[in-house]
């Protein structure tokens, strides 16, 4: 058989492998992505506490806690309506919490889209952890 005959179509269905991808940038274990929290998330999630390493610490905390989870919440199927699972919503300390993950091309300025999301080497995944009220 050629090797033309064993290559996967330009307009396969690769919803399974970006969302495999998703999951793995969602619980922090792709190499090839990054998840950032928005600035008012991290104010929240750091506390009041005057002293900054106290805060550093709730912070780290926060995030590990709300990362958790992110990762044991079920996305609703009304927030995923192409199966890639890129987008969820939790309630966290009594605040409506989104995230949603967004794909680069894997060039190193975060400029374009990928133009091929299912291969981890070609796509840089960032994982976007907000108040609903960022949005």
């Amino acid at each position: 058989m050629s090797q033309l005959a064993q290559s996967t179509p330009a307009d396969a269905d690769h919803t399974a492998e970006i969302a495999r991808l998703n999951d793995a940038a969602r619980n922090g274990s792709l190499v090839t992505s990054r998840t950032v929290f928005t600035r008012t998330l991290a104010d929240i999630l750091a506390g009041d506490a005057e002293e900054p390493g106290a805060r550093q610490a709730s912070l780290m905390l926060g995030q590990a806690a709300l990362r958790r989870l992110i990762n044991e919440t079920p996305i609703e199927p009304g927030n995923d309506p192409h199966g890639e699972r890129d987008f969820g919503a939790v309630e966290f300390q009594g605040h409506k919490i989104f995230w949603k993950i967004d794909v680069y091309a894997n060039d190193g300025t975060f400029s374009w889209g990928s133009e091929m999301p299912w291969d981890a080497q070609q796509s840089f995944r960032v994982v976007t952890i907000m108040l609903a009220s960022d949005w």
